[in-house]
């Protein structure tokens, strides 16, 4: 029996709740496809990833689909998650595992940082764009994809798009200290807003108090149409 495992990064000190929305919005989806599904959380105590996978596996589940609600595949995606999941699940063949790509690639998430960015530049004619997202100094895919990303948007916005990191390549701090007389439309690009773009955010506006911050994707229903947009490709659920 195939069943679904939504991974959350989730916080030890608040979960967003809009992530846990994004998920429910699919369940009926989900219960016409006779998909069982459970959400594990990679940080915190409560509703682990753990939990989700012994859950389905006494439900009778031997084919499980994880569908990280990340942006990029980092450390969680490329070390804690298989970890995690092999500790669970074991290695004998008995039981398939499929781990979808996570959701800053996605083509709805796509259309909607550009169209936020679109409007953004139009209202500041004089700024140039910049698509800010978490990044990781262990792996060079994220920052090639964000690459990627803003070369697409830049030539079909005709106008400059900048792809800058918290952390690892192209770091914020060090691009926008070195661009501190021109003006930017910035776009965190996140799932939630915590602590960290909350710090990213006092940074800025302390050293760069002309640019302009945008929302992260934390409230967008951007989030179900990525989820859905994974899931179809994956075969899981009819498009």
């Amino acid at each position: 029996m195939k069943g679904i495992v939504f991974v959350l990064h989730g916080r030890r000190d608040r979960i967003a709740k809009s992530n846990f929305e994004a998920v429910a919005q699919l369940a009926p989806v989900l219960k016409k496809a006779n998909l069982p599904y459970r959400i594990g959380l990679l940080e915190g105590e409560h509703q682990t990833l753990e939990t989700a996978l012994t859950e389905l596996l006494e439900a009778g589940v031997d084919d499980f689909t994880l569908v990280p609600l990340l942006l990029f595949a980092a450390t969680h995606v490329n070390q804690d998650l298989p970890k995690r999941t092999r500790e669970i699940l074991g290695e004998t063949g008995e039981v398939a595992v499929t781990v979808l790509a996570p959701l800053g690639t996605t083509e709805a998430i796509y259309q909607e940082l550009k169209t936020r960015l679109a409007t953004g530049l139009a209202a500041h004619p004089e700024s140039s764009g910049i698509l800010l997202p978490h990044g990781t100094p262990h792996y060079p895919e994220p920052d090639a994809e964000l690459q990627q990303i803003v070369s697409r948007m830049s030539q079909e916005l005709q106008r400059q798009i900048v792809g800058v990191n918290y952390i690892g390549a192209n770091g914020y701090q060090d691009f926008l200290t070195a661009h501190q007389t021109e003006s930017f439309v910035i776009q965190p690009f996140f799932l939630t807003h915590g602590h960290l773009v909350e710090k990213i955010s006092h940074w800025i506006a302390k050293n760069h108090p002309a640019a302009v911050m945008l929302p992260t994707l934390e409230d967008s229903p951007v989030l179900v149409q990525a989820l859905t947009e994974r899931l179809v490709t994956a075969g899981c659920i009819p498009s």
